[in-house]
């Protein structure tokens, strides 16, 4: 068991383990894409906390708080997504955190 959110997606989008298994995926007619897991866990996750008109997404009026990757999620094999980093975290507009890229 995991808390990397990543690994989380991946799994949502392939329906396998990070092993590959199944091969073909379990209930793969349930697949996710990138997009929808990721909604899931932004505007979804501050929707059911029931803050969705001040969190979730970047508008205006929301608060500012985002976090910068060490890849596209969006434009990598899928089986890659679990190895995605978090190398910048800004919150309230304030940088709260920043990699070391030594």
């Amino acid at each position: 068991m995991t808390l990397n959110p990543w690994e989380g997606v991946q799994t949502a989008v392939t329906r396998q383990t990070s092993e590959g298994k199944p091969e073909a995926g379990f209930v793969p007619e349930q697949r996710l894409t990138v997009g929808q897991v990721i909604e899931g866990y932004t505007l979804g996750a501050a929707f059911a906390g029931r803050r969705e008109k001040s969190e979730g997404s970047l508008e205006i009026g929301k608060v500012a708080d985002l976090i910068i990757l060490s890849q596209n999620v969006f434009d990598i094999n899928p089986h890659k997504i679990g190895g995605t980093k978090v190398v910048t975290t800004i919150v309230g507009g304030r940088l709260v955190y920043q990699a070391d890229t030594k």
